[in-house]
């Protein structure tokens, strides 16, 4: 059976902010606060990582997170100076998802921080992921209990994602099946949420829900009307990045080439299929 992510998580990070209720827990005190779920999903991730995600399912405090949320290496050893420690510019506006950014001076190649200090993951080591109990929510109160990612790093993703890879598996004219789409490698799941919509053959968008699967790398959509047997498009922004950075547009580490007398690079690329 294929891993399933469902975007939850996500939904209610991007909605708008309510105000939290009033909580009768003291600073420190344990509550029923805690991580709901960590992006990338996958248990081998690439050296040149770029970011993870962590969802929590109450808003949390913005202050001292970084006390809490640390990278281990295999003997358990604190990895310095991994993350880019911005307590405000990398929580949603809810403070329920928190974007984790290993620094990009020393994920890029040819900067000074990696000259100097190397990646912070390493091709075939393990590591961990650590958000300590003693993160706190808005209220003051202690996560229920700690939370653990552990994964290995596998060689630097130089390849920009390519929708000529992609395989579309359509869905039955009639129905409200699910329209597939095989990646062939993972992707950002805030990209895939946010850079892939489906129109109709007069372009109008469709509504419906949406679930990743194995890994980030299946996009599955569900419309809320059944499929017209008619042609239909999938609409991709090219801003769309996989897990190390890279766009359809070029790579984070080494952007493509330009001869300086291209157009430039449109703005959303387009797959059609017909429903069966």
């Amino acid at each position: 059976m294929p891993k399933v992510a469902h975007l939850l998580p996500f939904a209610l990070a991007t909605a708008m902010v309510a105000v939290a209720p009033a909580s009768a827990c003291t600073t420190g005190q344990a509550s029923e606060a805690q991580v709901e779920q960590v992006y990338p999903s996958a248990d081998y991730l690439p050296e040149n990582l770029l970011r993870f995600y962590i969802y929590f399912s109450e808003p949390m405090a913005r202050d001292d997170i970084w006390d809490a949320v640390v990278l281990l290496d295999a003997e358990g050893t604190e990895i310095p100076g991994a993350f880019i420690e911005n307590k405000f510019d990398l929580w949603s506006p809810d403070d329920r998802r928190l974007t984790v950014l290993f620094d990009p001076g020393r994920v890029k190649t040819g900067l000074v921080a990696h000259n100097t200090l190397g990646r912070a993951l390493q091709d075939g080591q393990t590591y961990t992921l650590r958000v300590e109990q003693s993160a706190q929510t808005r209220q003051g109160c202690a996560l229920t209990t700690g939370f653990d990612k552990t994964f290995t790093a596998t060689a630097e993703d130089f390849t920009a994602p390519d929708l000529s890879s992609w395989k579309v598996n359509r869905p039955v004219a009639g129905t409200t099946d699910p329209l597939r789409i095989d990646l062939q490698s993972p992707a950002d799941h805030l990209s895939l949420a946010y850079r892939i919509r489906v129109a109709d053959a007069g372009g109008n968008r469709l509504r419906g829900a949406l679930q990743l699967e194995n890994d980030e790398q299946t996009w599955v959509f569900t419309p809320e009307h059944p499929w017209s047997d008619a042609a239909h498009s999938i609409e991709v922004d090219t801003t769309l990045e996989d897990i190390a950075g890279n766009r359809l547009t070029g790579l984070f580490d080494r952007p493509l080439a330009k001869d300086g007398n291209s157009a430039p690079a449109p703005d959303t690329e387009i797959l059609t299929f017909t429903p069966r």
